[in-house]
């Protein structure tokens, strides 16, 4: 079974529609040696609560980068946000300040990172690392988010201790 993305709002507007994210137009291009390379190239796709949507194509064809463009992880420069807009919930978040995308990234959108080595530091806990998401992100003491942390294995995961 298919399901239609919706079309995103006009450029500089709002979403109209019960859209979660909503990206208009993206282009990003990274500025290198032998000039000026477009990653992502018109991008455009609505994104309702609850649906999910999967980005396909061939290696090196801006999968990642469409995503850490929404997301304000690539380093810039030499990425440049050439034009578009990425409205979250309501906000355009590409022109927002980094400190506001801080505090929603992580904790409102995430990211799932396909390279297992820049998910998790192999030298601290899983225990330790999600907690500390929670005790920054949800602004409870270190004990609530360890317990919110044991929690999430236990009841959402399935791993007991």
């Amino acid at each position: 079974m298919t399901e239609t993305v919706n079309v995103p709002a006009p450029l500089g507007a709002p979403p109209t529609s019960d859209a979660l994210l909503d990206v208009r137009n993206l282009k990003t291009h990274f500025h290198v040696m032998d000039g000026t390379v477009p990653a992502v190239d018109g991008v455009s796709f609505s994104l309702g609560k609850g649906q999910t949507l999967g980005i396909v194509g061939e290696s090196g064809s801006g999968k990642s980068v469409t995503a850490l463009t929404i997301m304000r992880l690539l380093d810039i420069p030499p990425a440049e946000i050439v034009e578009g807009e990425v409205w979250f919930d309501g906000n355009e978040i590409l022109r927002m300040p980094l400190e506001t995308m801080r505090k929603i990234r992580g904790n409102e959108i995430a990211m799932i990172f396909q390279e297992p080595l820049t998910s998790l530091n192999p030298v601290f806990t899983i225990g330790d690392q999600i907690a500390e998401q929670v005790e920054l992100h949800k602004k409870v003491s270190r004990k609530e988010a360890w317990d919110r942390a044991i929690e999430a294995f236990n009841a959402h995961v399935g791993l007991p201790s």
